[in-house]
């Protein structure tokens, strides 16, 4: 079930990613970020680790107010789906132990 989830995360970052390479809209900096990140998915690396560099390549933007608008809706359904992810991992924790 955990190994499902994570490949859950894993097609939903690489669908989401590839909507945002097409779009016009999103900027040369936002897309360098994006391309690292599905490379690094394509070539095996975890959902958990390409999250991260997704983070630490856009946080940077999103403080300067500088992220496009389909970028900026990402990283919020990013936030909502990992805190989800880990909702999700916990549970099946506890009914491990139980």
């Amino acid at each position: 079930m955990y190994q499902e989830d994570k490949n859950d995360l894993k097609i939903w970052l690489l669908n989401n990613i590839t909507d945002l390479l097409v779009d016009k809209n999103t900027k040369p900096e936002e897309r360098k970020v994006l391309l690292n990140a599905k490379h690094q998915l394509e070539t095996g690396e975890s959902a958990n680790y390409v999250c991260n560099l997704i983070r630490v390549g856009l946080d940077p933007l999103s403080w300067q107010s500088k992220l496009s608008k389909g970028v900026t809706k990402f990283t919020m359904r990013l936030q909502t789906v990992l805190v989800l992810f880990l909702i999700k991992r916990e549970h099946l924790a506890v009914q491990l132990w139980a």
